[in-house]
């Protein structure tokens, strides 16, 4: 079968769903081509700070093929594949080869996710696009975790939810609201080591976030990671008082250079006041992670993870 890498992680819902995409003819088009309509193929996300291919992706069936010439004001003239993909179901590949520019595997699993789902857990970013999300805290027991985004065939937005309660802390939970539409997004596939994978690489960045900010007074820094921007009572405060900050400053007169200088230190330090953050870098880096961002950075087990993961439906169609 052949296989199709894809780096935005667009991937067809496997129960049919279709997608629509243009493809530059170096780029996926020659391969689309020369499959032709009617023939199937795996399409599997590119990760691209591993420089390498997921080996869990979508076979999808080509259903239409369209070339257009487009103008490109520097390229000039460029043909471009418009093609629509039908899904047909998960699989994955054990073994890559090459034929001249094609990538194809001649071991393509089946996957079914839904028999397999008791000991393998895992949710789907196939057939939508992961947006954002948000976490809730109403009682230890009582943590409902939502995370939206939009179906790639109809356009609408579509959310899963889980609470997790019970069974992680109101700040593990919001990380894992994080990681989850990390892994999603990156992988197209949230199991559990692509869940371990992301929990680590977003709280590190968080934390990177909070040191640059305190590091060179930048406020804007803080809560940006690749997902996004958190949403947090640590940011929230940040963007407000820097505001206040940088008008108040203006109205006095201060040129906006001044004025942004001045807002931005007055912002770190109302905040680490606000927070009762220490003067000490590594540990007001944790305190701000937890306190001020509501994330915790410690390692969950497996077997948690599972039962996190168990609690989300596979799809938002579910």
């Amino acid at each position: 079968m052949l296989i199709l890498p894809v780096a935005n992680n667009v991937l067809p819902r496997p129960a049919g769903g279709r997608i629509r995409g243009m493809f530059l003819m170096e780029q996926g088009g020659s391969l689309l081509t020369q499959a032709g309509k009617g023939c199937d193929i795996l399409i599997c996300p590119w990760v691209v700070d591993e420089a390498a291919l997921y080996p869990v992706g979508v076979v999808s069936r080509v259903v239409e093929l369209e070339q257009q010439t487009l103008h490109d004001h520097e390229a000039g003239e460029v043909t471009v594949l418009l093609a629509v993909l039908e899904g047909r179901g998960h699989a994955r590949w054990h073994s890559l080869k090459n034929a001249g520019n094609l990538l194809f595997s001649t071991d393509v699993e089946f996957l079914n996710f839904y028999q397999m789902r008791k000991e393998y857990p895992v949710i789907s970013g196939a057939g939508w696009q992961p947006a954002g999300g948000f976490t809730e805290f109403r009682h230890s027991a009582d943590i409902p975790v939502t995370i939206y985004g939009t179906d790639l065939a109809t356009g609408r937005q579509v959310s899963i939810s889980a609470n997790l309660g019970g069974l992680v802390e109101q700040e593990q939970a919001h990380t894992i609201e994080h990681a989850v539409i990390r892994a999603l997004r990156t992988y197209g596939l949230c199991t559990v080591r692509t869940l371990i994978d992301a929990l680590g690489k977003e709280t590190s960045e968080l934390k990177q976030s909070i040191e640059k900010s305190f590091r060179f007074t930048m406020p804007e820094f803080l809560g940006t990671t690749a997902t996004g921007a958190c949403g947090n009572e640590m940011t929230n405060l940040a963007q407000f008082y820097l505001a206040k900050g940088f008008l108040d400053n203006l109205q006095e007169g201060r040129s906006w250079q001044e004025a942004l200088i001045s807002a931005r230190r007055m912002t770190m330090s109302q905040l680490a006041g606000d927070l009762g953050l220490t003067t000490q870098e590594g540990i007001r880096v944790l305190q701000g992670l937890k306190k001020g961002m509501s994330h915790d950075d410690t390692p969950l087990k497996t077997e948690l993870l599972k039962k996190v993961l168990s609690r989300f439906p596979f799809e938002p169609w579910e």
